[in-house]
């Protein structure tokens, strides 16, 4: 024991200092109270608690904000096979016009100049960042900083890129041995995991499942074992074998994939490519999209001239042309059609679903 008030030794038991002759009390001035202790350490491991618990928190909080709805990411696989000419977060429709800009999705008014640094060649929205291909790669812009953000992503196309906001879904270097499909960590790039060896010409995403279409006749000057479609998980696993070739359109809606099939007709098959539908009289020449009604194609005019828009039940009845003028590249968001005008200096147009109002995005 200590004096509380000199701080000499104090033998145990006594009751004055024998220095100071001051009374001996619980306090020690050089002594440790391992009750104390331990209170202080109970607290201050709650507030490390407390801090982590928070941080934690933030991000996940963080990461739950920016990721992609199924709604979107149905919207971007769909629209980016079909030229990515727009894409919407919902409120907001963006475009290329020599930069990004956007215009209020509901009616095309406030047109805006975005950034003129931004300058996508095909884009999609997800989470709360515009990804977009300008050659040779792939880019983000964030919303509300509007900078070319390069991902340094290794992509042999344009096509060869999907994000669920969680990885992003790539190729590796084109015809080499490690050209696989790779997942990719969004918070690090570095984080590279191998989840197939197929060589992909395209990959698509959707709901859990990475869909990989490889249009290689061959690979190194080897005949390709790997031309088709396949079906995989976002690990890797179980992966499926959908069709031995690659479509030139292949979107998807609700529990079905609508596709081209080697002669340009539209078909249908369930997700796990069962139950397979074939749509006669249909010829898609330059375009494929879909949405919760219907189904938009571009195919030749009934006199040959122009490739125009069709609309069709997706029980395959009800064929209308919607257009006269040469289209390319449907896209949807929204309640609207999004496409190029080939007549019209390849200004992007904008109609409804039953063509009643067609003109230019702004």
């Amino acid at each position: 024991m200590f004096c509380g008030n000199c701080g000499n030794e104090v033998e145990s038991g006594a009751a004055f200092c024998p220095v100071c002759g001051s009374p001996v009390e619980a306090s020690n001035k050089k002594g440790v109270d391992s009750k104390k202790v331990g209170k202080l350490i109970a607290i201050i491991v709650a507030v490390i608690a407390v801090v982590i618990v928070a941080t934690v928190g933030l991000k996940v909080y963080s990461y739950i904000k920016s990721k992609p709805t199924d709604k979107q990411l149905e919207l971007a696989v769909n629209n980016y096979q079909n030229g990515g000419i727009v894409t919407t977060d919902g409120k907001w429709l963006y475009y290329n016009d020599n930069g990004l800009c956007k215009v209020l999705l509901k009616d095309g008014s406030k047109q805006t100049s975005v950034s003129d640094e931004v300058t996508p060649e095909k884009m999609f929205y997800a989470g709360n960042s515009i990804f977009y291909y300008k050659f040779p790669g792939i880019y983000k812009a964030q919303a509300d900083k509007w900078k070319e953000n390069d991902l340094k992503l290794s992509v042999f196309t344009e096509d060869c890129f999907q994000t669920d906001g969680k990885n992003y879904y790539v190729t590796g270097q084109g015809n080499s041995d490690d050209s696989g499909v790779y997942s990719v960590s969004v918070s690090n790039e570095k984080k590279k995991t191998q989840i197939s060896d197929i060589h992909p010409t395209r990959l698509l995403m959707y709901k859990d499942y990475i869909y990989i279409q490889s249009g290689f006749s061959s690979i190194n000057e080897m005949s390709n074992e790997n031309l088709g479609t396949w079906r995989i998980n976002k690990d890797g696993k179980n992966k499926i074998d959908l069709m031995g070739f690659c479509p030139s359109y292949m979107v998807f809606s609700g529990d079905r994939i609508f596709y081209t099939n080697e002669d340009s007709t539209i078909c249908s098959m369930s997700l796990d490519g069962s139950d397979e539908q074939i749509y006669e009289d249909t010829c898609v020449n330059g375009g494929l999209n879909v949405t919760d009604d219907y189904v938009f194609f571009i195919g030749q005019s009934e006199d040959n001239y122009n490739n125009v828009i069709y609309r069709m039940d997706k029980d395959g009845g009800d064929i209308t042309a919607l257009t006269q003028d040469d289209c390319s590249s449907i896209n949807i968001a929204g309640d609207w059609i999004y496409y190029v005008n080939e007549d019209y200096d390849y200004d992007i147009y904008k109609m409804s679903f039953d063509g009643s109002y067609n003109a230019p995005i702004y």
